[in-house]
């Protein structure tokens, strides 16, 4: 039987306008928590450094999206969307939808339209009121994940002792097991950030071996790379 790929399934977690409270359907614990602890920490820290602009940077702060190598957060895979948002009763925290995958993390970066359904649903929760269980599934019915038979894998050979790379497999290969296999190099667990950009942040990509460090938060914020340690 040959090997299929399943169209990952989106849930959510964080706070929206119509809630007072954290919410949570269809998403895995095992990436909650990480992740949760990760954003709580984010929070903390950029607020300490960038003062009384911190307010202004959070809520004009971009949609970012994420494809996260699997042992990041949870033993799986993880790709979806976060943005700022704020609860009933005016305490901020991200919005965050998100699906377990099992393709490497590059993968789900080269084929964005996922990404672009993902940010055009979410920002709807910034406007109006909605029936989350109909817009979550509504999300899922939406075209965009990778939902082909994965290519056969082609053998790499590492020759770190010489200047050559050896692929078996003839032609039956793609640009993704070359770029994966150099991430994976540098960063080992890999993770990949981008987007579409904002007031101070243009469109970008990030790679980084894990979360990004708390203290290098803030620029995912104001755009100010270097002053943030990237």
């Amino acid at each position: 039987m040959p090997d299929e790929t399943v169209k990952p399934s989106l849930g959510y977690f964080g706070k929206v306008p119509e809630r007072g409270d954290f919410i949570q359907d269809q998403i895995s614990p095992d990436f909650v928590k990480p992740w949760n602890e990760w954003l709580q920490a984010t929070l903390a820290v950029s607020r300490e450094q960038l003062g009384e602009e911190w307010l202004d940077y959070y809520l004009t702060s971009p949609v970012w999206h994420f494809s996260l190598s699997a042992g990041v957060c949870g033993d799986s895979g993880m790709v979806g969307t976060f943005m700022p948002s704020i609860d009933q009763v005016g305490r901020h925290f991200y919005f965050t939808v998100a699906a377990e995958v099992d393709r490497p993390a590059v993968c789900y970066w080269l084929r964005q339209q996922w990404s672009q359904n993902t940010e055009d649903h979410v920002l709807k929760l910034l406007d109006e009121p909605i029936d989350l269980k109909q817009w979550i599934s509504t999300l899922n019915t939406a075209d965009g994940f990778l939902e082909e038979k994965p290519e056969r894998p082609v053998i790499m050979i590492d020759t770190s002792n010489s200047e050559q790379l050896v692929l078996l497999g003839g032609q039956d290969f793609h640009s993704d097991h070359l770029q994966h296999k150099a991430f994976r190099e540098k960063f080992d667990r890999y993770c990949i950030w981008w987007t579409s950009g904002s007031e101070q942040i243009p469109e970008c990509t990030l790679v980084t071996k894990g979360l990004p460090l708390v203290s290098q938060f803030s620029a995912m914020l104001d755009g100010n790379w270097e002053q943030w340690g990237w």
